[in-house]
């Protein structure tokens, strides 16, 4: 069994790669799949997940750390050496703990149609006049390589009203206000609403 184990400290975004990534490799090396600690999920108002095998035991103090006890019938540690993609990854035995941020591509990217499979939501109906503007905020705010420009948004807007002169905008984001500062539109900063109006807009402007 390969597990890996989700954290308060992770977002939503972060819980997934770690879940998919965990879950495509088990499978390409026909092992089971687990997750410790699935009750930190934090997409569980609006996505159900599979969380495999159950994982009993185990102690984690420092959270992305290596555990300070394995869970049962876990006898194998392994953390992934490059944020963007680690090859050892595909090498792992059975067994094994897992953990990183597990979102370089080629982790699962032979994958895809299972993967819409379990990340399935309930779709929201969105209008062909309606444009999604995803506003990334908190901590990106404090990072100049990052964090955006207004006229990055303004430039987005007015392209997007090529399209449509008459389209509407609502921002969806993580941090309502920020955003503030830069629309004024409807502002929705509510998990489940934000992540479906993302999966099925059909326009959206993202950094």
């Amino acid at each position: 069994m390969i597990i890996t184990e989700l954290f308060n400290g992770q977002g939503l975004g972060n819980q997934l790669h770690c879940y998919v990534t965990t879950r495509c490799i088990a499978l390409d090396k026909c092992f089971k799949f687990g997750i410790k600690s699935p009750e930190k999920f934090k997409g569980a108002s609006f996505m159900k997940l599979f969380f495999g095998e159950q994982v009993v035991g185990g102690i984690t103090i420092v959270e992305g750390e290596k555990p300070d006890k394995l869970p049962d019938g876990i006898v194998n540690y392994y953390k992934e050496i490059s944020s963007d993609y680690d090859e050892n990854v595909f090498n792992l035995e059975d067994n094994t703990y897992l953990i990183g941020n597990l979102q370089g591509e080629k982790y699962f990217e032979n994958h895809k149609d299972e993967i819409r499979e379990w990340l399935k939501v309930e779709p929201l109906e969105m209008p062909d006049d309606l444009c999604i503007i995803n506003f990334r905020g908190g901590e990106y705010r404090f990072v100049p390589e990052f964090f955006l420009p207004k006229s990055y948004w303004d430039n987005a807007i007015n392209n997007m009203r090529k399209i449509n002169p008459d389209m509407k905008f609502i921002v969806h984001t993580d941090d309502p206000e920020t955003a503030r500062q830069f629309f004024d539109y409807p502002i929705i900063s509510n998990i489940d609403l934000n992540w479906r109006a993302i999966r099925y807009a059909k326009h959206l402007i993202i950094s």
